[in-house]
């Protein structure tokens, strides 16, 4: 049976519907190996033949690989036009992800870094090109030298996914190691426009990528922590909230199109929680019950005597105390109008 001639149309397919060369080559790589398994045309695929592929992929792969290799063959189904017969519940269906390490890289350790690997003027730059632009593997991996536009600190970035193209800014930073590395960059193929190569003059592959991160990461004494392509975009997500930048402008720059999918991003350590949540559910240091009380004329005997002012004559003496209300009106009529003295001075008037 001839599985390359299938192959080659299932190719012609994933183009036309604007899937990436990284997503086009891997989806092509499975369905040769579901074709060889099966041994069938694509016409005579049934629900066992499913099955069948799908205890190969469970017995081979681990949890995080079988959602690719599941989608492949899914829209490998409905390519053929068979997806239209079965019912949904019929599809691959992966279990769940396993969530790898999303702790992000702290500050210092973003730093130690760059200073680790600045005698490679080309590692330097892809590093500080993850972190500040916030890309993705691929994202960098597709930039070409015309994409980096050095008098605006712009950086025109292909998604992967077709010709869906972004303008993101790019740190100074990031923008002057690029310089320094395009200085010293000499391309064995004159034609190649990628901007990061590899030692054979090519675009930079994701092996390359893999082995520059991880060979930093050792010499940072990183080697217990895993660190990947992801985690610099992950982190740079993180140090800017915790600056408190808009959602709204991380959104922008990150190209999130679904805020839910940001703020899974953002990894607060645990002290930063506790600080967090302390700060913000404490009430204070004092609570105070804030419920009004009626006010209450206290006795005489718990009141200090007002201490007259000096110059100050005997009517307005008399009107402040009974506007204080220390005195009664009775006991002011009796003080003030009437042509006799109290048996005793009153206690609040010295």
């Amino acid at each position: 049976m001839n599985y390359e001639t299938h192959v080659k149309k299932f190719e012609d397919y994933l183009i036309a519907n604007s899937k990436s060369k990284e997503t086009t080559g891997s989806y092509k790589r499975t369905i040769r190996q579901f074709l060889k398994l099966i041994n069938k045309n694509p016409e005579d695929i049934d629900e066992e033949d499913l099955q069948k592929y799908k205890l190969y992929a469970v017995k081979h792969y681990n949890t995080n690989t079988l959602t690719p290799k599941y989608s492949a063959v899914n829209t490998f189904m409905k390519y053929i036009g068979k997806s239209k017969d079965w019912r949904e519940d019929h599809k691959l269906k992966p279990p769940k992800k396993y969530t790898p390490n999303k702790i992000p890289l702290t500050e210092k350790e973003i730093k130690g870094l760059f200073k680790v690997s600045r005698h490679n003027l080309r590692d330097n730059a892809i590093l500080k090109v993850f972190y500040y632009g916030l890309l993705r593997r691929t994202e960098l991996q597709n930039l070409n030298m015309e994409d980096v536009d050095e008098q605006k600190n712009k950086l025109r970035i292909n998604a992967g996914k077709g010709n869906k193209y972004a303008t993101v800014n790019l740190h100074p930073d990031a923008i002057q190691s690029i310089i320094k590395y395009l200085e010293i960059r000499e391309p064995k193929n004159p034609d190649e426009g990628a901007l990061f190569l590899n030692i054979y003059g090519k675009r930079i592959g994701k092996t390359d990528i893999a082995l520059t991160i991880k060979r930093y990461t050792y010499k940072l004494g990183l080697s217990n922590k895993r660190v990947y392509p992801h985690l610099f975009r992950i982190s740079g997500i993180t140090h800017m909230a915790q600056k408190g930048v808009n959602l709204k402008i991380i959104q922008q720059q990150s190209r999130h199109t679904d805020i839910e999918t940001l703020l899974g991003y953002i990894q607060p350590t645990d002290e930063e929680v506790k600080d967090g949540y302390l700060k913000g559910i404490t009430l204070g240091s004092e609570y105070k019950d804030e419920e009004k009380t009626e006010k209450t004329i206290p006795e005489p005997s718990e009141t200090k005597p007002i201490k007259k002012r000096e110059n100050e004559n005997t009517t307005d003496k008399y009107i402040a105390v009974l506007r204080d209300g220390l005195i009664g009106k009775e006991e002011f009529i009796s003080l003030m109008y009437l042509d006799k003295k109290p048996e005793q001075e009153s206690p609040y008037i010295q």
